[in-house]
């Protein structure tokens, strides 16, 4: 089977580098399968999931916000958050959903309240990625 690279890079380290078989990530319009000779595409990414498949194995991530690049060198993705669903702390992820649907109910300026929303999003994927 045919392969391409991927680079997963974040703002504090280099998360993923290596060769894989397909990638399939969700972008802000949905998700998206990248197999080997894909054409040229770029989009931002959404509140979702990273899942990496590579030589019949797959690892799942929770990533939230940042953009996909895809070039006739490779796949490159920067993410402003990504972690992989084996690292994420479910209790803490818990709590994080648990503040943010507190502080929804609250009486919240317009930025306030899509803070909040975003923070729930997050919270509310780190726990499905982490529970798959």
């Amino acid at each position: 089977m045919s392969t391409f690279h991927l680079k997963v890079l974040t703002v504090d380290r280099v998360f993923f580098d290596g060769d894989v078989d397909r990638v399939v990530v969700r972008t802000t319009q949905g998700d998206i399968g990248i197999l080997p000779r894909h054409v040229k595409y770029l989009a931002a990414l959404g509140i979702g999931g990273l899942t990496i498949f590579s030589e019949g194995t797959s690892r799942m991530a929770a990533v939230a916000g940042g953009f996909v690049d895809v070039s006739s060198e490779g796949t490159v993705i920067l993410a402003r958050t990504c972690e992989w669903a084996d690292e994420i702390d479910i209790s803490r992820a818990r709590e994080a959903e648990a503040q943010a649907k507190a502080r929804l109910q609250q009486q919240l300026s317009e930025h306030e309240q899509d803070v909040a929303s975003i923070k729930l999003k997050k919270a509310v994927n780190r726990i499905r990625i982490a529970e798959k």
